[in-house]
């Protein structure tokens, strides 16, 4: 028995080790974002409340502006595709990281909607732009731009939101894999070990197919070099919920801010179902179900997305 006892006590301990030692190892490779490698990025930076955020100007100076915020992991060249063709159509467009992920700052603190709602304020007033705005929201950006419109009306003119968070999401927030990476430590250890490889295997990131157009026009990958932006996930997605927000999307209504929803009858992620939910909530808002689209769709299918985008803004911002 004492034998046996030992023996188990040896399994543990070494699989305690291995633990241990993936954690550390994972991190290895990770660099600082200095100010050497941000020397690389392009576009500029502020100085925020919170850290360096990393933004991007695209059009002439003196048109209607328009800022683009982006989701959960993918940095602002998600939107490429898109801010090329608004300022095109004459329009001035505003993209920039999100602290903790591209170029930004990745600060140790609670990232939450508290958060993100004090990051965009920064961003407008560090970049004096006062007066009402196109906002638009890319996923978890649509659920964090909807509560900053509901909670500053006289900052947002009018609000284009792809696939928005905030109503029906795949993953059951209730199976026990996902209770385990909002878990401290467990869930620390599981986006720091594990979540490279699970995030990578999404669908979405399989371009092998698509035109180059219709592909991310950045490296997602290099963001992950940096330490930092593994912390940055987590904590977002243990502090900031994304599913069942009717309480943001009310308080919206409540306001007299246009809105448009594009949604994708293929997306694997935020589910085709929110549309009706964000309809029932927000009757005036005009939603839009892309056949075929996936949660990546902005990109993806550029072409019909930025018809959608281009008319919703011509109608609301033009009149300036």
């Amino acid at each position: 028995m004492p034998k046996l006892k030992n023996l188990l006590l040896l399994v543990l301990g070494t699989i305690f080790v291995g633990v241990i030692l993936a954690y550390i190892s994972a991190g290895w490779h990770e660099l600082p974002l200095d100010d050497d490698a941000r020397a690389k990025a392009p576009g500029a930076f502020l100085n925020s409340s919170q850290g360096k955020i990393h933004y991007q100007w695209y059009g002439k100076d003196g048109a209607p502006v328009i800022v683009m915020v982006h989701g959960f992991a993918n940095p602002s060249f998600v939107y490429r595709q898109n801010a090329d063709a608004l300022a095109a159509a004459g329009f001035r467009v505003l993209t920039f990281d999100h602290l903790g992920r591209g170029w930004s700052d990745r600060p140790k603190t609670k990232y939450d909607d508290q958060f993100y709602e004090r990051e965009l304020l920064d961003v407008l007033d560090g970049l004096a732009l006062k007066q009402p705005l196109g906002l638009v929201g890319l996923s978890m950006g649509g659920l964090t731009t909807s509560n900053f419109a509901a909670r500053h009306p006289d900052r947002v003119k009018a609000l284009f939101l792809f696939v928005p968070a905030g109503f029906d999401l795949a993953a059951d927030p209730q199976s026990l894999s996902r209770k385990m990476m909002k878990a401290p430590i467990v869930g620390d250890w599981i986006w720091r070990v594990l979540a490279k490889r699970i995030m990578l295997g999404n669908s979405q990131y399989d371009e092998s197919k698509a035109q180059p157009h219709d592909r991310l026009q950045g490296d997602v990958t290099e963001q992950m070099n940096y330490q930092g932006y593994w912390q940055a996930l987590s904590s977002s997605y243990r502090h900031t919920q994304m599913h069942d927000r009717g309480d943001v999307f009310q308080k919206l209504q409540a306001t007299d801010i246009p809105v448009t929803a594009l949604f994708g009858s293929a997306d694997i992620t935020v589910l085709p179902s929110s549309l009706g939910k964000l309809n029932k909530i927000i009757p005036r808002a005009e939603t839009v179900m892309i056949e075929g689209g996936g949660h990546g769709l902005n990109y993806q299918m550029s072409s019909q997305s930025n018809g959608h985008l281009i008319a919703f803004f011509r109608s609301h911002l033009e009149s300036e």
